[in-house]
């Protein structure tokens, strides 16, 4: 017998334990299912499916499994068997169904209390769509700051707002993406990390000027001085002040060299591509560009 078809004799051995699991006898004085044994075995079934290589039916199995611990409130492992199912699925590229797996076991992880760990699955179930679907993972990252931010965790609500700038920018969505900018450094004025603000305060004053508003550019850095009390005196300080002057100003030679600084190409790509169609007021734009190697003043 081959090592599959070993593999996928035990894998109906486990089905039929699970089944009589699941039958009840008055003459045993069993009465009720025993969900968790029908829903281990199916677990040990999926793991035989896998190593045969067959990942629809080990999804199958975990699935079943979902159910029966479900059915005995067992959230915690009905949420990590939909979680499995999801990621055999998430392998062979059936992301719809796919995500609609990592969505519930999301729910379930924080429905049983277990908030980190939803958060994790959150990073998973986005990660398979970030190319496909930005629209999709944007959601599940709003969906998990969501939930972290009910458990007052800022360092992990700053990671998915993180996410969510960045898919918004990609989305062109200028308006969300000052939104969750405004909010992560809220986060870290809450946790005290002044530092990583300087940046964020960057990203203000850029995705601003991306609207062609400088007004709102200045009012947004004037609030980032409010909230970090070295902002003004920075580097980062010093290259907001000059986007914002050379933009009123009208200056897009003094602009676009700002915008060649070193300060600013750091910044994600995300940043970087809004900035390349970034222009002064008259003038022909054309940013940074990702292989320019001359050095911008700041």
């Amino acid at each position: 017998m081959s090592a599959n078809a070993s593999r996928l004799k035990e894998a109906s051995e486990c089905e039929r334990k699970a089944e009589d699991c699941m039958k009840t006898s008055m003459i045993k004085l069993k009465f009720k299912p025993d969900y968790d044994g029908a829903a281990y075995s199916l677990e040990r079934a999926a793991v035989c499916y896998r190593n045969a290589q067959e990942p629809r039916k080990a999804a199958d199995s975990l699935l079943k499994a979902a159910q029966y611990y479900q059915e005995n409130r067992n959230l915690f492992h009905a949420a990590k068997a939909r979680e499995g199912a999801a990621m055999l699925l998430r392998d062979i590229k059936e992301f719809s169904e796919a995500v609609k797996l990592f969505e519930k076991a999301i729910d379930g992880y924080a429905e049983s209390g277990s908030l980190d760990t939803a958060a994790m699955t959150v990073e998973k179930a986005a990660d398979v769509l970030k190319n496909d679907d930005p629209k999709k993972a944007l959601a599940i990252y709003q969906r998990g700051l969501a939930l972290v931010q009910q458990s007052d965790r800022a360092k992990m609500a700053s990671q998915f707002l993180k996410q969510i700038t960045k898919l918004s920018l990609q989305l062109e969505d200028f308006k969300g993406a000052l939104v969750s900018i405004r909010e992560e450094i809220e986060k870290f004025v809450e946790i005290r990390e002044y530092p990583r603000i300087g940046q964020l305060g960057i990203g203000l004053v850029i995705v601003n000027l991306a609207m062609e508003d400088s007004v709102a550019a200045l009012k947004d850095y004037s609030w980032v001085v409010s909230q970090s009390p070295d902002m003004q005196t920075s580097d980062d300080g010093r290259v907001c002040e000059n986007l914002i002057g050379y933009y009123d100003a009208g200056d897009d030679e003094s602009f676009q060299n700002v915008l060649k600084c070193g300060t600013l190409r750091s910044m994600d790509n995300e940043y970087l591509r809004v900035m390349k169609n970034l222009k002064a007021p008259g003038g022909n734009g054309g940013g940074i560009a990702e292989d320019d190697d001359e050095e911008g003043l700041c």
